[in-house]
């Protein structure tokens, strides 16, 4: 049996663990909160992509918990915000999966793709309105560094276009 068949921890055992590892905390610290613990950065990328492999083979519960416990002791890595939100759309829970996104918004305001999936989320929500303005955002950053966006660009016009259309009617 590996790592990705054990059983995740429960909520309450989570918590547990988490009392006792903040018991130790700095809030003073300017060092990331997992970095005061003692976790090295190739533990986080190890956590990472035990997430991602979660998210891969649709263990999106897993997965959540993974980027969640990882948005905790890793704040500033906008990559665990990104991965939180796409596990959340995945779920259709779009409120949240916007939450995610634009939290991780907040440390890349320049990442298109980010902009892109928040435009998506509000377009399956219906808010087309929202769409409409959050997918032009991505569009103007895809524009200016055409070059690191190719891909996002093509799908974040198309559904600009689209965005547009519905909230015209």
């Amino acid at each position: 049996m590996g790592y990705l068949d054990q059983k995740p921890l429960s909520q309450e055992e989570q918590m547990k663990c988490f009392q006792e590892m903040f018991a130790k905390f700095d809030f003073n610290s300017d060092l990331e909160p997992g970095l005061q613990l003692g976790f090295t950065p190739e533990y986080f990328d190890a956590m990472y992509a035990i997430g991602v492999k979660y998210y891969e083979n649709n263990r999106l519960d897993d997965a959540i918990k993974i980027f969640y416990q990882l948005i905790v002791l890793e704040s500033s890595a906008f990559r665990n915000y990104k991965a939180m939100g796409a596990c959340l759309q995945a779920k259709e829970d779009y409120d949240s999966a916007i939450t995610a996104y634009t939290s991780g918004a907040a440390l890349a305001m320049m990442d298109a793709e980010i902009h892109f999936y928040v435009g998506q989320c509000q377009f399956l929500k219906k808010e087309f309105s929202e769409a409409v303005k959050t997918l032009a955002f991505a569009n103007a950053i895809c524009e200016k560094y055409p070059e690191k966006w190719g891909n996002i660009a093509d799908h974040a016009k198309e559904l600009h276009a689209r965005a547009k259309e519905r909230a015209s009617h």
